[in-house]
């Protein structure tokens, strides 16, 4: 993240200002979580709403409407049923386009996924809560045995039809359920420009270029979609940005910059394009940063990495960044490490800096 544009987009974000309601709220604002590491997404959520415990987050999830799914890219993400189909013609087509060259390049053709992807959501409408092994033993029974990566893929294909959803908890297999969902009758332009307001509000101000990262749209798609979506073209710090609000509503509305943010490894935060310059800002640091267990930021600046372990009931964090660390960061990191802590249900915590 461009660190000028951190009072605004931590602003959006919810990382900084006033927090939402409960771990639904944060879902439905972000339009989707990024969740491969179901370990930590919670975490990353519970950050936007007041930092309940982490039981409170699954519970919150549970009861919400929220699934975990394949949508935007091909990754999970969490997204709330009601906005699932939206998402889903929005960005499926594309999701699909990258899935494709994958399952070709192991001898699947097109048609061939097709009908596998059926017998997945016939096995869990069959049996819903089903895991993946369920599914492949399905699978087996109809004569299409799939394995490994090709499995996974499958399934994939199962979701982006949106007719499945999972969820998993930390340390528990992923569980598929059906959905009974009627499909967008919006029109695919139209719910496009919804995913870029969408985007606007949880992520903004944002580049085309931003949207089209975030949700495997091309360039010429999140334009599009971006103009379609009404929304209000600012300048700041001399760059040419979208955001939902004039710019001095939006200049009225920046949010004070945390001195340290404890963030997992693949939060929103991160949702923007790759560019040099966000690699020149964190420096030597950035293959480890961006592979590490968590983020760290200060002053709204990604600055290096973060990993943790509990050990007899200790929660030890230990902090990797070449960034000079003042006294106002130092008491602030503890802060922070005491909030993971308590959200894991622990009272213990070090903090160390490596």
């Amino acid at each position: 993240m461009h660190q000028s544009l951190a009072p605004y987009r931590l602003r959006s974000q919810r990382l900084a200002g006033t927090p939402l309601a409960d771990a639904t709220a944060v879902v439905r604002h972000l339009g989707a979580v990024q969740s491969q590491e179901h370990t930590t997404v919670p975490w990353s959520i519970a950050r936007r709403c007041g930092t309940p415990p982490l039981a409170g987050v699954l519970d919150a999830l549970r009861a919400g409407g929220v699934v975990r799914t394949h949508v935007l890219r091909t990754t999970w993400h969490h997204v709330h049923v009601d906005d699932l189909p939206r998402v889903v013609a929005a960005t499926s087509d594309r999701v699909m386009g990258q899935l494709l060259p994958h399952v070709r390049r192991q001898g699947l053709e097109e048609s061939a996924l097709a009908k596998a992807s059926e017998v997945v959501v016939e096995a869990v409408r069959d049996a819903p809560g089903c895991t993946r092994d369920d599914v492949a033993a399905r699978l087996d029974d109809a004569g299409t045995p799939f394995g490994g990566d090709l499995l996974a893929h499958v399934v994939m294909a199962a979701e982006l039809r949106g007719e499945v959803a999972g969820g998993r908890d930390p340390g528990g297999p992923h569980r598929y359920q059906p959905l009974g969902l009627a499909p967008s009758t919006a029109g695919v332009d139209a719910d496009r420009a919804w995913l870029a307001s969408t985007y606007a509000r949880g992520h903004g101000p944002f580049t085309p270029a931003d949207l089209a990262w975030w949700s495997s749209l091309t360039l010429t798609q999140a334009r599009r979609a971006v103009a379609d979506a009404g929304l209000h073209e600012v300048e700041l710090e001399g760059r040419r940005l979208w955001s939902q609000h004039p710019l001095d509503e939006l200049r009225d509305s920046r949010a004070d910059v945390p001195a340290v943010l404890l963030l997992s490894q693949f939060d929103e935060f991160v949702s923007y394009a790759r560019d040099a310059e966000l690699r020149a800002e964190v420096g030597a640091r950035y293959t480890a940063t961006m592979s590490g267990a968590g983020l760290l930021v200060l002053d709204g600046r990604l600055s290096g990495h973060w990993s943790r372990c509990v050990r007899a009931g200790t929660l030890t964090v230990v902090v990797h960044t070449d960034a000079a660390l003042s006294r106002r960061h130092r008491s602030s990191l503890d802060h922070e490490g005491a909030a993971l802590a308590a959200f894991h249900g622990l009272s213990d915590v070090v903090v160390t800096v490596a």
